[in-house]
């Protein structure tokens, strides 16, 4: 059943209605975009030794890396109300997929520390996903879709935890690459995946 256009449950197999799409590409875009935020996180040691990172750099990455995030959600907001969540995500989707690239070319503190605080306006996707979800879904279940959709995006930034060593770890012990090429290429790994 549907109140002005806006779904009354959660049926999470149903693909069939608008409501139910927008639930599952919101979530899994939103999942996209942490998974790629905190995507260089597990492999910071490596980078660290490579780049000679002392303590305090690697603190302003992740200043910087949240501090935009602010900004960037305060704008993606705007954005939405303008031209809608769909086109807004696409768009966060494909700029934000340059700068995770991008990181891989990084070779001393000042491009690391560029690279990664564009990377951290991709934090802005929890934005798009509540909105989404919220004008997709009826008061008697909103609150539920939208903790379910943020929950599962968050799992994200957990999976990455998971998923780039193992990368890493297949570009260095499987195919004999450096500690610093083996780094930029399960960047560019996780860049290929987020692109889908």
């Amino acid at each position: 059943m549907e109140i002005q256009n806006k779904a009354t449950r959660i049926r999470l197999f149903n693909i069939g209605t608008p409501q139910m799409r927008a639930f599952h590409m919101s979530w899994f875009a939103f999942f996209l975009c942490f998974f790629a935020w905190f995507g260089i996180a597990p492999l910071m040691k490596v980078v660290r030794d490579e780049m000679s990172l002392t303590k305090e750099q690697i603190g302003w990455c992740i200043i910087g890396s949240v501090s935009v995030t602010v900004l960037a959600r305060l704008f993606i907001g705007w954005l939405c109300d303008r031209i809608g969540p769909r086109l807004a995500y696409t768009w966060l989707l494909l700029l934000g997929s340059v700068p995770v690239m991008c990181i891989g070319f990084a070779n001393d503190y000042t491009t690391f520390l560029c690279f990664r605080i564009a990377i951290g306006a991709i934090g802005a996707s929890f934005v798009i996903t509540q909105y989404h979800t919220s004008i997709m879904f009826a008061p008697n279940c909103v609150g539920t879709a939208n903790a379910t959709s943020a929950g599962w995006g968050n799992l994200g930034g957990g999976v990455t935890q998971l998923v780039m060593p193992l990368f890493f770890a297949t570009f260095v012990g499987t195919l004999g690459f450096s500690n610093a090429i083996g780094w930029r290429a399960a960047m560019f790994g996780s860049i290929r995946d987020y692109c889908g």
